[in-house]
């Protein structure tokens, strides 16, 4: 397999390429920016970079034996902390992960150093890709042992509520927009986004501990697992629990907003 060191810089200059030949794509990177209060010229470059490298480590990330992928991947000492302390607590966790540097090594990560030998498991909520052919292959891409994943379909809202009700870890990426009738509509960086309630909802009925987790890329060496606890209490009222969420995911990114999937 081509080495992570020739990956990212590949992947950063296919990026750079497409940002450069694209005009309209350009312009909606300076929108969303502009929208965040981001300089467009400052900050385009780097995003596009590294949205190029995002695009190129997915299939290398999918494609590479946990054992050999794990040797790119480290944690800080507080997300060992909070993530650790949250499994021994025994109650159901909600992660959610913005969609910022790599949110597909952040689970097989989690999977690896805190679920394997044990009976607990990571039931992820996916969106189905349109075009079949990409099914399968997003499927098996996130199938690993640990990981369960769950279509955004009414069987994968089973599968949240039974992971939830059995005290299981559920990650879900809720800068999406949801299907009509499964969202809210609150600020996301000053703008009206339609935001996802289901996993607050649920998070809220069983009493989940809630974590913010994101996998920072460290270029042409690999990723490292950062994590926020959500300490305020849900209150079941979806449009205020969506409205916290957003300002915990703005948080995350403004950390990191080149690596944020624009």
């Amino acid at each position: 397999m081509i080495p992570l060191w020739i990956v990212h810089p590949v992947g950063g200059a296919l990026g750079a390429l497409v940002w450069r030949c694209s005009a309209k794509y350009r312009r909606k990177m300076a929108e969303n920016l502009a929208q965040a209060g981001y300089d467009s010229d400052a900050y385009s470059p780097a995003v596009s970079r590294e949205l190029g490298k995002q695009a190129a480590e997915t299939a290398w990330i999918w494609g590479k034996p946990r054992k050999a992928l794990m040797k790119h991947v480290s944690a800080t000492a507080e997300a060992e902390r909070i993530i650790g302390d949250a499994l021994a607590s025994g109650r159901p966790i909600l992660f959610i992960t913005p969609h910022i540097g790599s949110f597909e090594v952040a689970p097989v990560w989690l999977a690896e150093r805190f679920l394997a030998g044990t009976d607990r498991y990571m039931a992820i909520l996916y969106r189905i890709p349109k075009k079949s052919i990409l099914q399968n292959v997003v499927l098996h891409g996130r199938e690993t042992p640990g990981i369960r994943p769950a279509p955004a379909t009414l069987k994968g809202v089973r599968m949240l509520v039974s992971s939830f009700r059995g005290g299981q870890v559920v990650g879900v990426l809720p800068d999406q927009v949801p299907s009509k009738g499964e969202g809210v509509w609150v600020n996301f960086f000053g703008r009206p986004a339609y935001t996802m309630t289901l996993p607050l909802r649920l998070a809220h009925q069983f009493d989940a501990v809630k974590i913010v987790a994101w996998g920072c890329r460290i270029s042409s060496r690999g990723w490292e697992i950062d994590a926020r606890l959500w300490n305020e209490p849900l209150t079941g009222n979806m449009k205020d629990d969506a409205v916290t969420m957003n300002q915990h995911l703005e948080r995350v990114i403004r950390l990191l907003p080149e690596q944020y999937l624009v």
